[in-house]
């Protein structure tokens, strides 16, 4: 029976985003089909669903505080703690789901989960200090782990062209969608944007499209879920363009309002210029929503029956929100049905199902 270890550092922010939900989704699957693998996780209870964990058969967890700690202590565990630790728990392997690990691994077998390139690809989206600790806790360790594993094609493909990495140590398993339901959907005429206020989520260009159809669809709102955070570079034309009537800034939303928000806008938009897999725009299909999005990057592999955009062009985003906002009623509706059943194609357990495989094979 093999013994694997889970690296739960994303427990450490008490608001998930991003990669941390899709960490903690990916993992909560895994560890509730194990089959004969058991698990040591190393987790802090106090992030959502966690807690949970501790009741499941084959799972040891180690709480591990890391909502007490800064990022560097963190991340100075995941470099030499983790693979003692590890070690000392009786596991040869480690999954790491967020992109870093150690570049010492102690004998252990890491397997990477590997969102995306855009920290080495993009480095003028990032900061300074972002760059350097990226260079320092995620290359040396994803040219070193024992399977690098990407969430889309896309990243694949970039992964084995800019890190040389050989295909029997590179693989690709698509991130699933949980059952999600909106328990309020939000009531008015409004455009739904979500994401940090990062600048590859391209909402420069998206607000000066609003700008120009606001006055042709009276009363309409764009509506931006979302924070600035450190770690991205800052966009003094956003800071400007963020003061535009009709805009309407929420911050973060928890799950429940993230879902909320979904189901009642007229369009969930979402023009991103790179994402290593784009869950957003298949949250908002389960929720019924019809989604305009980029024919960049990962997302024509992942859009399905979206609206496809140019998001270089801002004509190009008018257009697609234009025609998103006139469909008639019943193509309106057959475009949701067709959004809810592609976003149902992608699925946590059979993610889950493709790493007990991968852990079996490592074990073997």
């Amino acid at each position: 029976m093999s013994r694997v270890a889970l690296n739960g550092r994303f427990t450490g922010t008490p608001q998930p985003t991003g990669t941390q939900t899709a960490s903690v989704q990916l993992f909560n699957a895994i560890l509730r089909q194990s089959g004969e693998t058991e698990f040591v996780v190393f987790a802090d209870s106090r992030f959502p669903g966690v807690e949970e964990w501790k009741n499941l058969e084959r799972v040891s967890f180690v709480e591990t505080p890391f909502q007490d700690w800064s990022r560097g202590r963190s991340q100075l565990w995941e470099q030499f703690l983790s693979p003692l630790l590890a070690r000392r728990h009786g596991c040869k392997i480690m999954h790491h789901p967020m992109t870093t690990s150690p570049a010492w691994q102690n004998g252990i077998q890491s397997i990477v989960t590997l969102h995306d390139l855009n920290f080495l690809l993009h480095p003028e989206w990032y900061s300074r200090s972002f760059r350097i600790v990226y260079d320092l806790c995620a290359l040396p360790g994803l040219r070193r782990c024992a399977r690098v594993v990407t969430i889309s094609n896309f990243v694949r493909n970039q992964t084995s062209r800019e890190l040389r990495i050989p295909d029997w140590r590179l693989g690709m398993i698509y991130n699933g969608v949980k059952p999600i339901h909106a328990s309020a959907p939000w009531s008015g005429n409004y455009l739904f944007a979500a994401g940090s206020l990062q600048p590859h989520k391209n909402l420069t260009r998206l607000i000066r499209a609003y700008r120009q159809i606001q006055n042709d669809y009276p009363g309409l709102e764009l509506v931006v879920a979302g924070r600035p955070q450190p770690r991205f570079s800052s966009d003094p034309e956003l800071a400007d363009l963020l003061s535009t009537p009709g805009l309407r800034l929420t911050g973060y939303l928890s799950e429940e309002e993230l879902s909320n928000a979904y189901a009642g806008a007229r369009a969930f938009c979402y023009p991103s210029l790179e994402e290593g897999f784009g869950l957003p725009l298949l949250e908002a299909m389960t929720l019924g929503t019809p989604v305009l999005t980029s024919t960049v990057s990962c997302l024509p592999e992942i859009a399905g029956p979206a609206t496809q955009v140019d998001p270089l062009s801002v004509e190009a985003i008018v257009g697609g929100v234009r025609h998103l906002l006139d469909l008639p009623e019943t193509e309106r509706d057959h475009l949701i049905t067709l959004g809810k059943e592609w976003a149902g194609r992608f699925s946590w357990k059979a993610a889950a199902q493709k790493y007990l495989a991968l852990y079996a094979e490592l074990a073997s």
